[in-house]
């Protein structure tokens, strides 16, 4: 994939970032202590994304860089960006169910969990082609 492409998932990955912190907000108003991995995953997202979308040249990203960046799936993805937004969102989402339906109950997580699907619908598969 070439730094187009990676840059083009990281902004669609910045809208997913942005659902699932106002579905942390909306959480917290309801909830008095979320887990502190929720922030840190969401720091991290917002980091890696920042990151991804000012970077010269993307491809030479090191495991070592993008795991400086502090998060919940820190040594998961090697240099893989994408992959490792993705997984801090993914890890945001499901602490974030979790949380409502032990707080909250099933009717109320399965609200977030709609708007947290919301997140997804604007990352598009990645397409391979062929020469």
């Amino acid at each position: 994939m070439d730094d187009k492409q990676t840059r083009g998932q990281c902004e669609q990955l910045e809208v997913a970032w942005q659902v699932l912190n106002d579905a942390t907000v909306e959480l917290s108003s309801h909830i008095a202590t979320l887990s502190p991995d929720i922030y840190v995953s969401l720091r991290g997202a917002k980091d890696l994304i920042s990151l991804c979308k000012s970077h010269p040249k993307l491809a030479d990203l090191t495991p070592a860089t993008v795991d400086s960046h502090e998060g919940y799936c820190v040594a998961c993805c090697g240099s893989d960006i994408v992959g490792r937004i993705k997984c801090e969102l993914r890890s945001v989402e499901d602490l974030l169910i979790l949380k409502a339906m032990n707080e909250l109950g099933s009717k109320d997580a399965l609200k977030l969990q709609e708007k947290t699907m919301q997140a997804w619908q604007w990352t598009k598969p990645l397409t391979v082609t062929t020469r």
